[in-house]
C-alpha cells in the first residue's frame, strides 16, 4: 500500500499547473528579501508573465516581466523568474521598503483579457 503523506505536502501539490494561484497576502520586513510564488495552468509556459503594481487590474503598471524566457529578469530590487517544469513564477523584491506596500497581480500576457490574480504585499517596521 502507499506510504503516509502529510496532509501539508499534499497541499503543496494541488496548485501545481492546474490554475493561477498566488497567496492572498504576503508581509516583509523593511531592508529584507521578499518572494512571492505564482503557479499557474499547463500550457502557459511560454507566455510572458509580468507583476503589476496598482489596485486595478486594467491600470496597474507592470514592475517587472519574463519576455516570455526562464532566465530571470531584473528591473531595479525586484526579479522575476519562470521555473517552467513549476508551472511557478517567482517575484523577489530586495531592500524592502514602505513604499513596496500595495497591490500587486500576478500576470499572464495572452490574446483577450490577460490572466491575472492579485496579491497583496505588507512591509512591516524591522
Amino acid at each position: 500500500r502507499m506510504m503516509g503523506t502529510s496532509p501539508g505536502w499534499i497541499w503543496l501539490l494541488l496548485p501545481v499547473c492546474q490554475a493561477l494561484v498566488v497567496p492572498r497576502e504576503v508581509s516583509g520586513v523593511v531592508g529584507e528579501t521578499l518572494t512571492l510564488r505564482c503557479w499557474y495552468p499547463r500550457g502557459y509556459e511560454d507566455y510572458n508573465k509580468y507583476w503589476c503594481q496598482g489596485s486595478n487590474w486594467h491600470s496597474c503598471h507592470k514592475v517587472v516581466e519574463t519576455v516570455g524566457r526562464e532566465a530571470p529578469q531584473q528591473h531595479g530590487r525586484v526579479s522575476i523568474q519562470d521555473r517552467q517544469i513549476f508551472c511557478v513564477v517567482l517575484l523577489t523584491m530586495e531592500n524592502l521598503s514602505k513604499e513596496d506596500t500595495g497591490d500587486y497581480w500576478c500576470g499572464i500576457e495572452r490574446m483577450g483579457r490577460d490572466l491575472m490574480k492579485p496579491v497583496t504585499v505588507r512591509v512591516v517596521p524591522g
